[in-house]
């Protein structure tokens, strides 16, 4: 065993540690073996130690990670949501009537609408039996939808119960959203629900029977989704006039809004009723006072409110309106709503994407630009 001697005056504990041991007065030899052990359990201690914390740290941040991905309020306020909406569109991505189940859909075009600048897309669903593989279809449209951070709001058309507002259809629509509610539970509370796609047919002129089946079906869905955002339309066709008809339903449970609209089939050169024809002061107008009049119910009631469908172009009927009017129609309802923190949803997806060629038509992109950009 080699030894060293050191002068040093102080002799520790430490010293003896570190294999050092006092052979005369202020004269110590250094043992290497003893030291080099220290030297291997205090290494040994370290590596096990950093073993430790590394697995500390790793776990901490796969738990901090895991939550951050998954981490979503538990609400989101009716005041909240109507500034989170913005501008949308309506999709037919399950189809037009009950006729088709099925409508044009890619992950792409949800791309697509992302960058077009549209923050969410209302799913107008018309069939009554949901199947799994159906809501297999639906949760992956609006985990897509998530993903490109576009608000999903789904919304029934319950058209047989609107020809026919009688008492078992009533209990149809109530089942369904009961139903559509178990199965949503779960999701964020960005999806919404809105009750009824423009209440027309038989059920437009009975504001008793509406209100009846709001206060049903928002009471079906409280019991599995007590703070989602559930929206009700006025009856005459969804018109801001018919807001005052409402009676908000017990179980709002301060989550309720509004869904109401006009244009939802756009302006008319043939029919005097609507609001704009060619775009005069008067009718102009004539838009400024219906927004008004849902914006004067809304600070009334406190029930915050969102169009959900308004039409640049008369698309459905004649389609006679040029590009260049279609986007002056569309300046002025953009800039009017925008003043007045309305969001809206223009009215559909079909007219404006093309899903075979997977890109805008172009002839809309000034539009499209008006209304998004």
């Amino acid at each position: 065993m080699g030894r060293i001697t050191v002068n040093r005056t102080n002799e520790t504990r430490t010293l003896r540690l570190l294999g050092v041991k006092r052979c005369k007065k202020d004269t110590f030899v250094f043992n290497f073996n003893r030291f080099r052990w220290y030297l291997y359990c205090d290494y040994v201690s370290k590596i096990n130690i950093n073993k430790i914390m590394r697995r500390l740290f790793i776990s901490l941040m796969l738990t901090l990670t895991a939550f951050i991905a998954n981490a979503q309020p538990s609400a989101i306020t009716p005041q909240d949501y109507q500034q989170m909406l913005k501008k949308g569109i309506d999709v037919d991505w399950w189809g037009r009537s009950e006729k088709n189940k099925y409508g044009a859909y890619s992950e792409t075009a949800v791309k697509r609408f992302a960058q077009q600048g549209i923050k969410h897309v209302r799913f107008r669903l018309h069939h009554y039996h949901f199947t799994d593989e159906d809501f297999k279809r639906l949760f992956s449209q609006i985990n897509t939808c998530m993903q490109y951070e576009l608000i999903p709001i789904i919304a029934f058309s319950a058209k047989p119960y609107k020809e026919n507002p009688n008492a078992g259809e009533h209990e149809k629509v109530v089942e369904w959203w009961k139903r559509m509610a178990e199965k949503c539970k779960n999701l964020s509370p960005l999806v919404s629900f809105n009750l009824i796609v423009e209440p027309s047919g038989q059920v437009k002129k009975d504001v008793a029977e509406l209100n009846s089946l709001y206060e049903d079906c928002v009471t079906a869905i409280r019991k599995t989704n007590p703070k989602r955002i559930v929206f009700i339309a006025p009856p005459k066709l969804s018109h801001p006039e018919g807001l005052k008809d409402l009676k908000i339903p017990s179980m709002g449970n301060g989550y309720l809004m509004a869904e109401w609209h006009f244009y939802a089939a756009g302006p008319s050169k043939s029919n005097d009723k609507k609001r704009w024809i060619t775009g005069t002061a008067e009718e102009k107008q004539k838009i400024k006072k219906s927004i008004k009049v849902a914006v004067d119910w809304q600070k009334e009631t406190g029930i915050y409110t969102w169009v959900g469908a308004w039409m640049p172009g008369a698309y459905n009927k004649d389609d006679n309106y040029s590009v260049k009017e279609q986007t002056e129609f569309a300046s002025f309802m953009t800039q009017q709503l925008d003043k007045h923190g309305v969001p809206f949803a223009i009215n559909a997806d079909h007219h404006f994407y093309d899903y075979k060629a997977e890109q805008w038509i172009p002839k809309y992109k000034d539009l499209l630009n008006t209304i998004f950009m």
